[in-house]
């Protein structure tokens, strides 16, 4: 993807590209996502953050009070640049420094600030996402997780569902819904410590547990936790979704593009012709086109509307379909390694996740033809 980077954020690129190549170890390069051991892997992604954090590098585009740089967007797209390009691991806090972090920063206390964002810069706190709920996914309108009021606290009751690695989690930054109070839907902290928290590992179709169900059983959680207000969960919610969206959309283009040079790669190890590969290219030029827009209609202060939608589907889908040309071309050798299962083949399992997280392929196309003045799919 061509960036459009200031001089201090094309500075501190090269400042980063220089310190990764030197400190990130071999056998942490290209690492599928959905392959391994679950707590090795979450180690190594820890321990990538924490060293990330000391080296002084994470969050670049965060306020020098809180941990970054005070440098703008770009620098964090350039840090995303020379990560993928490294094939180095995700940090384990992406989730809460991508999406939680700046709700924080915007409708949170100077004490929550205080209190929660250096632990998740440093990743001494590892923080999930408490949204998704049995009957309430894509659409939260159905939200059912009850938080009662109870003097300086709340009591929360209620369950959620595909929560990634909550197992390895601290902290849970929790949508609920607070009892007695119209249009009561609330943004709160979890600590998952607390008495009457259950986390279940859900095992998915590449053996591995990432997704979680957290029970909450009259769970404490105290009053200054409460984010933004009483009442005011969608707006924190939306609030953080959307400036991770653009970020986000970046980092996931940057990584289709770097897992093609990978494929061509390896299908030129095993002799297979050039053109299996030249859809998968033309897709992942229209997801880098896609998310250009995107990020450059952010730069100037606007808001994305349904490139967003249009970028995501783009996304997932044409990664699902760039891993099954891969998976036809070489066939059978893709099984052949040690349990009979491969890398690859793990990866292209574990994207069937991406057509449903983060709002599923229907979701996204009923917004875009509601946007249209079209009659949604329901069916």
């Amino acid at each position: 993807m061509d960036l459009a980077l200031s001089a201090e954020a094309a500075f501190y690129r090269e400042e980063l590209r220089s310190w990764v190549e030197e400190h990130l170890p071999a056998q942490w390069r290209d690492v599928p996502v959905g392959t391994g051991d679950d707590a090795a892997y979450v180690a190594m992604r820890r321990e990538w953050g924490r060293m990330l954090h000391r080296g002084g590098w994470l969050a670049p585009h965060w306020p020098v009070a809180h941990g970054g740089r005070g440098l703008g967007v770009d620098a964090q797209l350039a840090f995303l640049d020379v990560l993928v390009a490294a094939g180095a691991p995700e940090q384990m806090n992406t989730n809460g420094m991508g999406i939680f972090a700046p709700a924080l920063m915007a409708f949170g206390t100077e004490a929550q600030q205080d209190r929660y964002l250096g632990p998740m810069l440093a990743h001494d706190d590892i923080w999930c996402q408490g949204f998704s709920e049995p009957g309430a996914g894509s659409d939260l309108a159905g939200l059912a997780t009850r938080a009662v009021p109870d003097g300086d606290r709340f009591v929360v009751s209620g369950q959620k569902v595909w929560t990634s690695y909550a197992l390895f989690a601290q902290r849970c930054y929790l949508m609920v819904r607070v009892a007695g109070v119209p249009d009561g839907v609330t943004m709160v902290v979890l600590h998952l410590d607390r008495p009457g928290v259950t986390v279940r590992p859900l095992r998915n179709i590449t053996g591995t547990s990432e997704f979680c169900e957290v029970f909450l059983d009259e769970v404490t959680v105290d009053a200054d936790d409460v984010v933004g207000g009483i009442g005011d969960g969608w707006r924190v919610a939306t609030y953080a979704l959307a400036r991770e969206r653009s970020t986000g959309l970046a980092q996931r283009a940057l990584q289709l593009s770097r897992e093609l040079v990978l494929m061509n790669a390896r299908l030129h190890r095993d002799g297979h012709a050039d053109d299996v590969l030249v859809e998968a290219f033309v897709r992942s030029r229209a997801v880098d086109s896609t998310v250009r827009r995107v990020l450059a209609t952010t730069a100037d202060g606007g808001e994305p509307g349904m490139l967003a939608p249009v970028a995501k589907l783009l996304w997932s889908e044409g990664h699902q379909a760039q891993l099954a040309t891969l998976v036809e071309a070489a066939g059978p050798e893709l099984t052949g390694a040690g349990d009979g299962w491969s890398d690859w083949l793990r990866a292209l399992l574990f994207s069937r996740a991406e057509t449903i997280y983060g709002g599923t392929s229907e979701i996204q196309r009923n917004l875009i033809a509601k946007s249209l003045g079209l009659p949604s799919d329901r069916g």
